[in-house]
């Protein structure tokens, strides 16, 4: 349902573009490496203190469209795909609230023989969808440069993701042992609000290089709080083991953002 909300909604964008360009449409060729930075909160859950989180490298690219309005307004569009990541790292101390036969228990992880720090990274490709106002002002002085601003967001459907761990935590079903593709951890569909600002370089006679510094502020979990699972530990049966209930996890990211558009 909400894969068919974005393409309503992206369809409804790029024909109000199409109608009410003034300035053309033109085409552009954009990448975007970025730093991500995971943050995780508990929403009132105390086993947060033996959790850590931290991003890492991140990357998009794709096709643009730029609806110009004006020569200083225009919408832009894009659809590409795009690499995110980040890292949570677990302590012996951190407990996973799930029940044992009708009642409910909570299972630590040092009771499964973790002795120190086990970090598990989480990582994900996506089909990304970003969509933008830029402003932009006359050229400076004599020059072909432009200063800019975007505003917008960027819309993520998962097509792929996958842990890594050193270790196997707790069991197989869980977190094992290397690169493991699974969609269990994640959820399905991701938000950012974008904003950033930079400058338009025009080659006369052959296009125009727009780079950008986008911070997008990430506005949905990154994690699956339905994804639970069972284990076997000291010959105790642990079932509905749900170790991101109450975990929000949020992806936001600092892109240097390059595109060249065809066209000044």
């Amino acid at each position: 349902m909400r894969s068919m909300r974005v393409v309503l909604v992206s369809v409804a964008l790029l024909s109000g573009g199409l109608l009410h360009a003034q300035e053309g449409v033109k085409f552009g060729l954009r990448l975007s490496p970025g730093i991500g930075f995971f943050g995780v909160d508990s929403s009132g859950r105390t086993s947060i203190k033996n959790l850590t989180s931290s991003g890492a490298f991140n990357i998009a690219g794709g096709l643009m469209l730029s609806f110009g309005f004006s020569d200083n307004v225009a919408l832009i569009l894009g659809l590409g795909m795009a690499r995110g990541s980040g890292k949570i790292t677990l302590k012996p101390d951190y407990g996973i609230v799930g029940r044992v036969g009708t009642n409910a228990d909570t299972l630590y992880l040092r009771e499964t023989g973790l002795t120190g720090e086990s970090p598990i990274s989480y990582r994900l490709t996506s089909l990304n969808v970003p969509v933008f106002i830029k402003l932009r002002t006359n050229p400076i002085a004599e020059t072909p440069i432009r200063a800019k601003a975007l505003l917008g967001g960027q819309v993520d459907l998962r097509i792929g993701s996958s842990t890594k761990s050193e270790r196997r935590l707790v069991a197989e079903s869980f977190i094992d042992e290397g690169v493991v593709r699974t969609s269990d951890h994640f959820g399905s569909f991701f938000a950012q609000l974008s904003a950033g600002a930079g400058v338009d370089v025009v080659l006369e006679g052959i296009g125009t290089i727009d780079f950008t510094i986008l911070y997008n502020h990430g506005l949905t979990n990154f994690l699956n709080k339905d994804f639970k699972f069972e284990a076997t530990v000291n010959n105790t049966t642990y079932t509905d083991l749900k170790p991101y209930e109450k975990l929000r996890g949020i992806l936001s990211t600092l892109q240097f953002q390059l595109i060249f558009w065809f066209g000044e």
